[in-house]
């Protein structure tokens, strides 16, 4: 048997697998397959850091009238039952339709303007959110000005001081 075509038998955790050593050509393939796993598994898990910002805080700058964006992306009529003044509707929710982020593309040039920070408010703060905020990064928008509002527009502890224009 020539050393290209012997076989190993190796028992991990009890099960039985045999290899055969590779010839150049699929070590190169086996590289590439591994290394372009790894670099898709980092951009992921890159993508998939969110800034939050607290329900406290959040409050603390509406107080102090720090300039910054609210990028409200409830759907229409959610969006009229309740939202904070200034912001700005999308209606982007669930933001997961190449229509659903066309209406998150209207607020960019806004957004864009200054370096002010951008808060996203959808109904709790979770999937939905998480996406526009990935969506925004990848149109350009640093992710130190963005952050998602903690538990949503639900999650709000004052819901009183929400606006309800719903009907006029």
């Amino acid at each position: 048997m020539s050393p290209g075509s012997m076989l190993y038998r190796v028992k991990p955790l009890g099960f039985s697998i045999t290899l055969q050593p590779m010839g150049d050509e699929m070590k190169r393939i086996a590289v590439f397959a591994f290394v372009f796993l790894l670099a898709t598994v980092a951009a992921v898990s890159a993508s998939s850091v969110v800034n939050f910002i607290d329900s406290a805080r959040f409050m603390k700058y509406l107080e102090e009238k720090k300039p910054l964006y609210m990028v409200d992306i409830q759907r229409k009529n959610d969006y009229l039952r309740h939202h904070f003044y200034g912001a700005l509707p999308t209606n982007a929710y669930p933001v997961r339709s190449g229509r659903d982020k066309d209406r998150l593309k209207t607020i960019l040039a806004e957004i864009r303007k200054t370096k002010n920070p951008i808060i996203i408010i959808g109904p709790r703060g979770s999937h939905a959110a998480k996406r526009a905020y990935a969506f925004l990064q990848q149109q350009g928008i640093a992710p130190e000005r963005l952050a998602v509002l903690k538990k949503g527009i639900r999650g709000w502890p004052e819901p009183e001081s929400l606006l309800n224009t719903y009907g006029q």
